[in-house]
């Protein structure tokens, strides 16, 4: 039996599907697109927006001094039949990435190497292959610009070998 339940779909899937669904892709990592960080509130955490010195939550309508730095990792992924941009949030993106947001913010500030774009250990992301369990929602369906949200990923290599048909060329 199949440990991931759901089905197993091709990227293009996220763009044909005709209604709200969850299904497992297995895709290789070809990116990282964008701010991998985010100041987050505390109280609810929201997206904070900085204002000078300080940050101020547009949900809460407080203002802090700092945030709690939270993940917020776009990916490029492809397989044979398309590319898409997946979104990993916090502890799935932390799971992935195996240190947290802010343990790597401060590593990377502080190492940080010129015209470094990412830490290593986000660029060693790229061209790995791996299962993402992905959510299509109603306001995604037809849309080809969207960025789909991640729950989990698997990494486990026999589990990849069974459903890697799609990354491969035949």
């Amino acid at each position: 039996m199949d440990p991931l339940i759901l089905p197993v779909l091709k990227v293009d899937s996220l763009f044909t599907i005709n209604e709200e669904s969850e299904f497992w892709m297995c895709a290789i990592i070809v990116n990282v697109i964008g701010d991998w960080w985010y100041h987050a509130c505390s109280i609810c955490d929201s997206h904070m927006v900085q204002q000078g010195l300080v940050f101020e939550c547009p949900t809460c309508q407080q203002i802090y001094n700092d945030g709690i730095l939270r993940y917020k990792l776009q990916l490029e992924v492809i397989d044979t039949s398309a590319n898409a941009s997946i979104v990993l949030y916090d502890q799935v993106a932390e799971n992935l990435v195996g240190i947290s947001c802010h343990d790597l913010r401060f590593q990377f500030f502080e190492e940080r190497k010129e015209f470094q774009d990412f830490p290593d250990q986000l660029e060693r992301l790229i061209d790995r292959t791996l299962l993402f369990r992905v959510t299509v929602r109603n306001h995604q369906v037809h849309k080809p610009m969207s960025v789909f949200n991640v729950s989990n990923f698997e990494d486990d290599p026999n589990l990849i070998s069974q459903h890697d048909q799609f990354t491969r060329e035949t």
